[in-house]
């Protein structure tokens, strides 16, 4: 229950959710100093995550009465979380790059724009606010509020279309993961367990949507907002424990086994190599690529190229680094899509099929041919062939 006005109270239900304010403030710190810009994102996310839960424990306890100030200062926030949590489901990609991210925050940066009148409303306003919305007593200030009224016309609708942006924002991240775990094959990179969490987590934002409009259908004003905090708090649990189990770097991907591989590099490193040495191993993979078509095995990875090189991994993807201008999966991508084009042109192979062209090459999913195909030529594989 909320105390009696002028008074604070701290319950079982608001001590978790206080806890749940500790944690969420542990896993932002924990993100902001990582490197990694997926774990950014993940910081961002759970700075607005318990942003929302903060305010909705000082609204809980009374001491919101202390700090009036703070009065509605997490609102915004609800805008940031959709666009956040589809942007890390996009980085769990490695190979992904996200263009335009800030056409994703408009809706975020458009709301707090329309909110900043409340963030400089004078004291007795926001005071008058807290005690209508949380106390259930009823305006009697003499001052002029009539501007703070007619934006709360706006402002209801507002956060309608959040549940809107929310909706949205689920569905194309389902669609993603969806893919992830399709193309989990060709993508031995991006983390099963990483995409299983997602998934878990769209689950309960989805969730989350049901569980607000029930709450605001249910309860008198905003006196059901601490079953959507501790809803948060609980989510905010999950992530931590998440974190705690994820695979470490012994359970890493290929990708990123290879990726630590070239981080390993001895005392001299490659700037230590000659540059007939560079040539050297420069014609060994050309050879492995021209002759031996390695490109073709659907597994291929700087550990597998750097055995058949006799070179260290390190050494190997920074020659294909600089002297081929291009990273180790868009090297192999330019190989099969060169291999593709022969295939698709030649008459002995008119009648496979994209998928048949794709598994030639070496791609285990006619999306991940297509992609790739487009890439360098700027045509699908059925528009090359067709022209």
């Amino acid at each position: 229950m909320v105390p009696q006005l002028g008074q604070t109270s701290l319950s079982f239900s608001s001590f978790i959710i206080l806890l749940g304010v500790v944690q969420g403030i542990l896993l932002t710190i924990s993100g902001l100093f990582q490197p990694q810009g997926k774990a950014k994102l993940k910081a961002l996310l759970f700075f607005s995550i318990t942003c929302i839960i903060a305010e909705i424990f000082l609204n809980r306890t009374g001491y919101m009465d202390y700090v009036i100030q703070m009065v509605d200062f997490s609102e915004p926030l609800q805008f940031a979380i959709p666009p956040l949590s589809y942007l890390i489901v996009i980085r769990l990609n490695p190979d992904s790059q996200i263009k335009r991210w800030w056409l994703h925050f408009i809706p975020f940066a458009a709301y707090l724009i329309f909110f900043l009148p409340y963030y400089f409303a004078p004291i007795s306003f926001k005071r008058e606010s807290y005690y209508f919305m949380h106390h259930m007593v009823a305006w009697n200030s003499s001052e002029n509020f009539e501007i703070y009224r007619t934006l709360g016309k706006y402002r209801t609708f507002l956060l309608q279309a959040n549940y809107l942006q929310m909706t949205i924002y689920v569905v194309l991240g389902f669609q993603l993961l969806m893919q992830y775990k399709k193309n989990s094959k060709e993508k031995p990179d991006i983390s099963k367990f990483e995409v299983n969490w997602w998934i878990i987590f769209n689950v309960a934002v989805a969730m989350l949507i049901v569980l607000v409009l029930v709450v605001k259908e249910t309860y008198f004003r905003d006196l059901g907002d601490h079953i959507i905090a501790a809803f948060f708090t609980f989510l905010l649990y999950l992530s931590t424990i998440t974190e705690l189990i994820k695979p470490t770097h012994t359970g890493k991907s290929v990708r990123e086994k290879d990726n630590f591989a070239q981080n390993e590099s001895p005392r001299n490193g490659i700037s230590g190599i000659k540059e007939e040495k560079k040539l050297e191993i420069q014609e060994k993979l050309v050879v492995l690529m021209e002759q031996k078509k390695l490109f073709t095995d659907s597994l291929i990875s700087i550990a597998s190229i750097s055995k058949q090189t006799g070179e260290p991994p390190y050494i190997v993807s920074q020659v294909i680094n600089e002297k081929m201008g291009l990273s180790f999966y868009d090297w192999i991508a330019r190989y099969r899509v060169e291999e593709s084009k022969k295939l698709l042109t030649d008459a002995k192979t008119d009648r496979y099929t994209i998928e048949q062209i794709a598994e030639e090459v070496g791609y285990n999913s006619k999306s991940a041919f297509n992609k790739a195909f487009k890439k360098f030529t700027g045509k699908t594989p059925s528009e090359f062939k067709n022209s």
